[in-house]
């Protein structure tokens, strides 16, 4: 069973899934925005705001074969479960909405007003029951870094989180890089967050090693691919990062070496002019531009049902 904003499905519900992305955000709520520091342009926060557009998105993304979408915006800068819902309900797109923390500029104040053990009755709530007094469940937790370390009230949520992920059964997804300025050693924290994880009781199975493809070290995924972790190359179509070319050759190098079964694939849209009404690819641009590109280098029609169905549904199911 996996819980979406509309309520549970089965795993083979779920379909093509995309496992990192907003539908509805605007950091320019963040509590903490002093945080992002004085280079950040408020011109260029993540928003998308705007129902009308971002139905019509998500009626795209289905039209191109895409039935699932992950909404990995928390509380704190702008979640909106009910929205959501109507969003699903209209566009026939099962929506994944999100329980946790993101990053510190981004964190609500009860980060830093409760105890480790109430922030994970909160989030556990939202996943068991419903959030802010709805019946809208949310079916994954989160958890992110804003610097080069996992420190301060960003350990405190991660700590919070994995009570939850303990008492729930759902996994954890996370933000794995700082700015650009930051140098993560490996490329992301993501060992850094599993030695925190498996100290709390944390299965690796359950834990989404995100945003893998800003700086990725093939040495560092495979270590965290062989611990039982899924890889989730999720900024697909940003070649500001990293080639899209060079993602194939990555995922290549991963699925020869036997991990196929721990790959995710998303492009963590967030801002509108990435969307299609804003001049960009939207949700579609693994659907009608990366997979044919998979399929050039060698991975086979299982690999990719695998990377983009199977896996999604045993990542997001309830174990």
């Amino acid at each position: 069973m996996i819980h979406t904003v509309l309520g549970p499905i089965a795993d083979d519900e779920l379909g093509f899934c995309l496992p990192h992305e907003h539908i509805w955000c605007d950091q320019a709520l963040a509590p903490r925005a002093q945080l992002f520091g004085t280079l950040r342009n408020t011109n260029t926060q993540m928003r998308l705001d705007h129902f009308g557009h971002m139905l019509e998105e998500l009626k795209a993304y289905h039209d191109a074969g895409g039935r699932s979408i992950v909404e990995v915006t928390c509380d704190g800068w702008g979640r909106d479960v009910e929205t959501l819902a109507r969003l699903s309900t209209e566009s026939q797109v099962h929506v994944i909405a999100t329980a946790g923390f993101y990053i510190e500029p981004c964190l609500p104040p009860i980060v830093a007003d409760w105890s480790v053990e109430k922030l994970a009755d909160h989030i556990s709530w939202e996943i068991e029951k419903g959030v802010n007094g709805t019946q809208h469940r949310c079916g994954v937790l989160k958890s992110a870094i804003h610097r080069a370390r996992v420190e301060g009230l960003e350990l405190k949520g991660l700590k919070a989180v994995a009570i939850a992920q303990r008492r729930t059964g759902v996994a954890i997804t996370s933000h794995t890089t700082g700015g650009r300025r930051q140098e993560v050693p490996g490329g992301n924290v993501g060992l850094q967050q599993l030695k925190i994880l498996k100290s709390e009781g944390v299965s690796p199975e359950r834990f989404i090693v995100g945003h893998v493809d800003e700086r990725p070290d093939i040495t560092v995924l495979s270590q965290l691919a062989s611990e039982g972790c899924f890889i989730q190359f999720d900024l697909i179509g940003k070649e500001h990062w990293l080639l899209d070319q060079t993602r194939v050759d990555l995922l290549g190098e991963l699925v020869r070496r036997g991990f196929v079964r721990h790959l995710l694939l998303s492009h963590d849209r967030n801002r509108h002019h990435e969307m299609r009404y804003g001049g960009g690819s939207g949700y579609c641009h693994i659907l009608e531009n990366f997979l044919s590109r998979l399929r050039q280098t060698g991975l086979s029609d299982n690999d990719i049902q695998l990377m983009t169905v199977a896996n999604p549904a045993r990542a997001f199911a309830l174990s």
